[in-house]
């Protein structure tokens, strides 16, 4: 499996994710509210890449259906855990409950992407394709950097379902 194919980037980056999320224990003040920000908008930008790349394709070739309409329900979990964490003041009691709350949903649905939507995934699409995509990705977050453009609306299943995936390297 290449560094650069689709599920390699994804697991790379649910693994930044639970760094952060730990990281943040060890935080106060400025530098806690940065780093949470930080993490919310990373979130953001990972859930509609997943929305705009991943699930697509999930569906179309490896009859996710289901899985999708679970991803697309967790993200917007996930989604409203985070926002929920902007309601109270930072490093208070609320707020690290709300952060802990977001943790665990976000830990919930990234062990179910790995377990439950890779291994099909795998199987369903080649390698040279799943490399594509993985450029894509990574295009996409360089286009979004810092959620440039990203609404942080709920998504909706039927809208990612229907969404078509161009193919080939983005960069040729």
């Amino acid at each position: 499996m290449s560094d650069f194919e689709i599920t390699a980037l994804v697991l790379a980056e649910h693994e930044v994710f639970r760094r952060e999320f730990a990281a943040l224990d060890d935080l106060s003040g400025p530098e806690l509210a940065a780093a949470w920000e930080a993490l919310h908008t990373r979130l953001e930008v990972h859930a509609v890449a997943e929305e705009q790349l991943f699930y697509p394709l999930l569906t179309q070739e490896a009859d996710g259906e289901e899985e999708t309409a679970e991803g697309v329900h967790d993200h917007n979990e996930i989604r409203h855990a985070a926002a929920a964490v902007g309601e109270h003041e930072v490093g208070s009691e609320a707020w690290w409950e709300a952060v802990h709350a977001a943790r665990q949903v976000n830990a919930d649905h990234m062990a179910e992407e790995e377990t439950d939507f890779f291994p099909p995934f795998r199987e369903a699409v080649d390698g040279e394709q799943r490399e594509a995509l993985g450029m894509r990705w990574l295009a996409f977050h360089d286009e979004h950097e810092r959620a440039r453009g990203l609404s942080g609306e709920d998504a909706e299943v039927a809208e990612v379902v229907a969404t078509d995936v161009p193919e080939g390297d983005p960069s040729v």
